[in-house]
């Protein structure tokens, strides 16, 4: 009945605390500040690639739940890394550190691919999707009560000359005990505008594609479902939410995650005795 037999746990990460946090650390052409605005066109650029100028460093003002984070519009590259600490002072490391982990993790299955094919080899993705506006997301091991946040961010070998980051998410969510139903459909929604010409020529004003996902969350005891309840008041559907398909695995995430909206406030149902059920609508941004 439910995914959660071959995939993890859903994350719905909310509220975003970078709008309140006080951002700084590193050296940054195009300030860290734009990080708040939510036109991720509105970049953070750094002024080189020098590790000790593509840091990030969060003060959340007061110690917020923590769960994940997420880079969203960003230009790294296939060989680039990144680590996040958690500490009890600015830029440190005290409460959680993780390994440098890779940024790209999407793979693809080798029965697509030509022998000859670059990711065979390098099990990561081609420049095609590099370009994409794939998310760069991570999920902490567990939640964390912290007050400050460390972004660190290795890309030597750029060839653009520096790191653009669009948009960056760091907050806690809602994990539910019963995962989704299968189901869950994943989707692509294209703004393209195409017309038929009298001649029957295909014209078009090519536009981006954007992620959707709907799913059930069927198995909610009362006090999740408050949970969402809460979720719905405050984000209604302009407020931001980070989807996180599967808290165990971050290729996953990086494919079919996203940072969106809920495009529905859909009805919290009580089908049967002690158990609600609720239905996610989710666009991305």
């Amino acid at each position: 009945m439910y995914c959660g037999g071959d995939m993890g746990n859903i994350l719905i990460g909310w509220p975003n605390r970078v709008d309140s946090a006080t951002l700084s650390g590193g050296s940054w052409q195009l300030p860290l500040n734009n990080l708040k605005n939510r036109d991720q066109w509105v970049v953070a650029r750094s002024t080189d690639l020098t590790t000790t100028n593509t840091v990030l460093n969060l003060d959340l003002g007061t110690v917020r739940n923590i769960r994940t984070i997420a880079l969203v519009n960003h230009n790294l590259s296939k060989t680039a890394t990144w680590k996040i600490s958690l500490g009890t002072t600015l830029a440190g490391a005290e409460v959680y550190t993780s390994s440098w982990n890779a940024a790209w993790t999407l793979t693809f299955d080798e029965n697509t691919m030509q022998w000859e094919d670059v990711s065979v080899w390098e099990g990561i993705v081609d420049d095609d999707f590099i370009n994409y506006p794939y998310i760069v997301s991570f999920v902490l091991p567990d939640w964390y009560n912290v007050r400050y946040v460390r972004i660190e961010i290795n890309d030597t070998a750029n060839t653009e000359g520096y790191i653009e980051i669009g948009r960056l998410f760091v907050g806690g969510g809602f994990t539910p005990k019963y995962n989704a139903e299968y189901g869950l459909q994943d989707s692509w929604e294209d703004k393209s505008e195409i017309v038929e010409s009298i001649s029957g020529a295909t014209l078009a004003v090519l536009n981006r594609r954007y992620r959707k996902v709907q799913f059930v969350l069927p198995m909610l005891a009362q006090t999740e479902a408050d949970i969402i309840h809460e979720l719905q008041r405050r984000q209604g559907l302009y407020g931001e939410v980070l989807y996180i398909p599967d808290i165990s695995d971050q290729s996953q995430n990086q494919r079919y995650g996203m940072l969106g909206r809920l495009s529905e406030l859909s009805p919290i149902e009580y089908p049967y005795y002690k158990n609600r059920s609720v239905a996610f609508v989710i666009k991305e941004l």
